[in-house]
């Protein structure tokens, strides 16, 4: 099999341009034509230059650099069962082999900004290139920071001790996710042992799902080194959480990472409580029934104080829980407009960091609201121009920031304004002004990468962001909510100047 997935020799026909490799996946249709999947590959100095010295694309052998070829799935509406299932394995081989060269574009990232970093410094502060590596390949990607440190980190040891693993996928013998979990079982596994345990790993993965090879890797492990256990549980308990993860349709999801002995008791014991239900005759089915425990369990002290009156502006309403609750004080925001709130229409509100709700979901957050918030809304655009209450520095500003960014305003962050902080764009000391055109919420991580210089923002709108990565890549993030446009400083001259003089 060559790097593409041929299990072919690749044949040159008299008269071609290039070179095609055609493997036969099934017998020939009624009409004759053989259904087949094809790879072409370039001709070594194909590319051709152009007026500025740099290579066109105008021909079919013509690749980017770091590329020796394309696919091409020809002749799909003759495939038979036969033939789908075997291009089907085929294509399964190439999504392999493209994950590998993923992993060593990753691991070349992060080299580079190793040495960039190095060069510039003199010294390179531990994580501080890796975490701006993956920064930039989560703005590239447009993938979450975390995912793409997680990515970068397996890369790593895919194209350092773990290379056997790295070949397996590059040939299609395993998937990604079996390389997972040869990474994470080979964990604190002896140097010196290494190879031959990851050979053995390598073998009970064939003809596995990743599920059954995780519990077949994992039986073969603790087997192997008993030893290590407790150490990896303490390492895997130090990695305890709580996460939220948006849904569509009014709903999120939300899970915890515990101890299994822990998860399993919560489990068993809200299992007991909704079979308990059932047999006192509820109509909810078991499912239903743990979610809603759950909920009411955490949720149970909720008060419900009636909002305070509303004139007809927008509002952000907070709700709290109770003194008397379960959980400590905390404030969600929604954006009601007030026809919305008191039953005059049913226009969907939004509900901060989330996004639509129904008009009923908001009115019943609404009904345990404890503080307001206005805003002047623009009634035929929907566009926010201003808020309630505004001062010099934050309190009302704040407030108002936070319900516009939504999260950390760097390129695919998704932490929320909650646990961020309020940032001058250009700084304060720089003449930076206070207001919403020059602040914006940034994360710690990357409120930081911003202060060492390392990421440049700016804000050509306001609450429009432009990034300027390390390496001169340009991103831009918009606001959670929109805003009414802003006179430019050249604008705001020119009417004050057409002010000043007099008509004729």
């Amino acid at each position: 099999m060559d790097q593409l997935g041929n299990t072919e020799r690749i044949t040159e026909e008299s008269g071609a341009e290039h070179q095609t490799a055609s493997t036969q996946t099934g017998t020939k249709s009624g009409s004759g034509t053989a259904c087949t999947l094809a790879v072409f590959r370039a001709d070594p100095g194909s590319h051709t230059a152009d007026d500025d010295g740099g290579r066109t694309s105008g021909t079919a052998t013509d690749f980017p650099d770091g590329f020796s070829g394309m696919l091409a799935l020809q002749n799909l509406e003759s495939f038979d069962d036969q033939a789908t299932g075997e291009v089907l394995v085929r294509v399964a081989h190439l999504i392999a082999w493209a994950e590998a060269q993923r992993a060593r574009m990753l691991n070349r990232m992060e080299t580079i900004f190793r040495e960039d970093c190095a060069s510039a410094t003199g010294r390179v502060e531990p994580g501080m290139a890796f975490t701006l590596a993956a920064a930039e390949c989560a703005a590239l990607l447009q993938i979450p920071h975390g995912t793409a440190q997680r990515l970068m980190f397996e890369a790593g040891l895919l194209s350092g001790a773990h290379m056997a693993t790295l070949e397996a996928l590059q040939d299609g013998s395993l998937s990604y996710g079996h390389a997972q979990v040869v990474l994470d079982q080979c964990e604190s596994v002896p140097a010196a042992e290494l190879p031959e345990f990851e050979a053995a790993l390598l073998k009970a993965a064939q003809g596995q799902t990743r599920s059954q090879f995780s519990a077949k890797a994992r039986r073969l492990r603790e087997k192997k080194y008993p030893q290590t256990l407790e150490v990896r549980h303490l390492t895997a308990f130090e990695k305890r959480r709580v996460t939220l993860d948006r849904e569509e349709d009014g709903m999120s999801c939300l899970s915890a990472y515990l101890r299994a002995a822990e998860a399993q008791q919560i489990y068993a014991a809200l299992s007991t409580a909704a079979r308990g239900e059932q047999s006192d005759g509820d109509s909810r089915t078991t499912d239903q029934l743990r979610s809603d425990i759950l909920a009411q369990l955490l949720m149970g002290g909720l008060g419900s104080a009636a909002p305070s009156q509303a004139d007809n502006k927008d509002a952000i309403a907070d709700e709290d829980a109770d003194k008397s609750g379960v959980l400590p004080r905390a404030e969600i925001m929604v954006l009601i407009n007030a026809e919305t709130l008191f039953g005059a229409n049913e226009d969907p509100a939004e509900l901060h960091g989330y996004g639509p709700i129904s008009a009923e979901a908001a009115r019943r957050l609404a009904r345990n609201a404890t503080r307001w918030t206005g805003l002047v809304q623009d009634p035929d655009t929907g566009e926010i121009l201003g808020v309630g209450r505004r001062r010099k520095v934050p309190a009302g500003l704040a407030r108002w920031l936070r319900a516009r960014d939504g999260t950390c305003r760097f390129p695919g962050c998704r932490v929320s304004t909650a646990v961020s902080e309020i940032d001058h764009t250009t700084d304060w000391v720089d003449g930076g002004p206070t207001d919403h055109g020059n602040l914006a919420h940034l994360c710690r991580r990357h409120h930081r990468f911003k202060t060492l210089g390392f990421w440049k923002a700016s804000q050509p709108e306001p609450g429009v962001m432009e990034w300027t990565s390390p390496s001169g890549r340009i991103y831009r993030t918009e606001p959670f909510l929109e805003l009414a446009h802003s006179p430019s400083k050249a604008d705001r001259q020119a009417k004050d100047l057409s002010d000043a003089v007099p008509p004729f």
